[in-house]
């Protein structure tokens, strides 16, 4: 998966710089924006956008976040981060539109407090329980961007894409006694491989 990805980037890179004749004069630029969508993620974060231009077809980005909070009611206090280096080719702009291919490395941590209730003297009362659950996710992906660059005033620019790979995902509970009973993999012990999808809108602030 890893050489393909790396085949394809090379690929796009060789098409486009061969096809461009003319000298880019673009200066390095840096680009800060917060990613909103984020807060709809499995474990919703506080999320910023960097992005580096080195020229007109070619920029690095990545992605920053703080997990606060995840939708499963019993991974309590969750908190991590997500990281998700980028590097991006530019496929198409015109008139202030712009397509995006770009291959990224996503890593994802969070500790979540998981709780137990045992029944205790033969149902007589029940005894509440804590542990831990940690959690990794490491993989690499595609993704494609369509960028709208001098939106208004206040934003410079806005992105919205889709990316797609695969990764390996590891759950650690304190106890066995706080793993999910259920046939999904991403909440199973141990290391497991899984699909990376998501959807995000990115909104450049400058």
């Amino acid at each position: 998966m890893r050489v393909k990805i790396i085949l394809i980037i090379i690929l796009f890179a060789y098409h486009f710089v061969d096809a461009s004749n003319e000298s880019d004069s673009t200066k390095i630029k840096y680009s800060l924006g917060v990613t909103p969508s984020a807060i709809l993620n499995i474990a919703p974060a506080v999320q910023l956008s960097h992005d580096v231009s080195f020229s007109k077809i070619f920029s690095l980005g990545l992605e920053t976040a703080y997990i606060f909070s995840h939708t499963n009611i019993n991974n309590e206090n969750t908190r991590g981060i997500r990281l998700r280096p980028q590097l991006k080719f530019t496929l198409f702009e015109k008139n202030n539109i712009n397509v995006d291919l770009y291959t990224f490395y996503n890593y994802r941590y969070f500790k979540a407090t998981r709780v137990r209730e045992l029944i205790k003297a033969g149902g007589a009362y029940t005894e509440e329980v804590r542990g831990t659950r940690e959690t990794t996710l490491k993989g690499f992906g595609l993704g494609v961007d369509v960028g709208f660059s001098e939106v208004d005033n206040f934003l410079q620019k806005i992105n919205i894409g889709i990316g797609l790979g695969s990764g390996n995902i590891n759950n650690e509970y304190s106890d066995q006694m706080f793993e999910p009973f259920n046939f999904f993999v991403f909440n199973q012990s141990g290391t497991n491989v899984i699909p990376i999808l998501y959807l995000h809108l990115n909104m450049h602030i400058f």
